[in-house]
């Protein structure tokens, strides 16, 4: 038995820390999205800018001798941009990256709980992996099917581990 809880906590330390990474990494851009957002919404002086032949007008952040940087993040000096230039970034974008952040953070608890002790049969990971089903949820609702399945996986998986936990407090008390 304890061979298994020992390979949930190592295995839930790594996760833990790949999801603390992409925490991070989503704050961060999550700050990007949110000032590039509100700068496009602002009235900036906007210029008109070629990228890979198409004229778009975007909104000029700031200007370093030749070198002009536009929002979102879009520079003219020497640089071809082979991409396709969307000048604003829209609220919906932020949203989806606020709420991905939220279901990190659950994702993480559920993580956390599962590398300090390596027993999946507890309440509070069943409270967290709820919070994270429904964090999915939130978030399918404005990206799609992929994050609405996820959360009808998790909640499963909280169904099955509620169950773990009944049996697991049956099997202590009859002992």
């Amino acid at each position: 038995m304890e061979i298994y809880k020992e390979r949930i906590m190592r295995f839930s330390k790594v996760v833990f820390i790949l999801l603390k990474i992409a925490f991070i990494a989503s704050i961060v851009a999550c700050a990007v999205e949110a000032l590039t957002w509100l700068w496009s919404v602002l009235s900036l002086h906007t210029e008109v800018v070629t990228i890979a032949g198409v004229e778009v007008e975007a909104p000029l952040l700031l200007k370093l001798g030749d070198t002009k940087v536009y929002l979102p993040m879009m520079w003219e000096t020497g640089f071809n941009l082979s991409v396709d230039a969307e000048p604003i970034i829209g609220f919906d974008d932020l949203l989806r990256t606020v709420l991905t952040i939220i279901g990190l953070k659950y994702a993480l608890i559920v993580f956390k709980l599962l590398r300090e002790n390596g027993s999946p049969f507890r309440e509070e990971l069943v409270d967290a992996l709820k919070k994270l089903a429904i964090a999915l949820l939130c978030i399918g609702a404005v990206s799609g099917l992929i994050p609405l399945l996820a959360a009808g996986i998790v909640w499963v998986l909280c169904l099955i581990f509620n169950y773990g936990c009944a049996l697991q407090n049956e099997s202590d008390t009859t002992l």
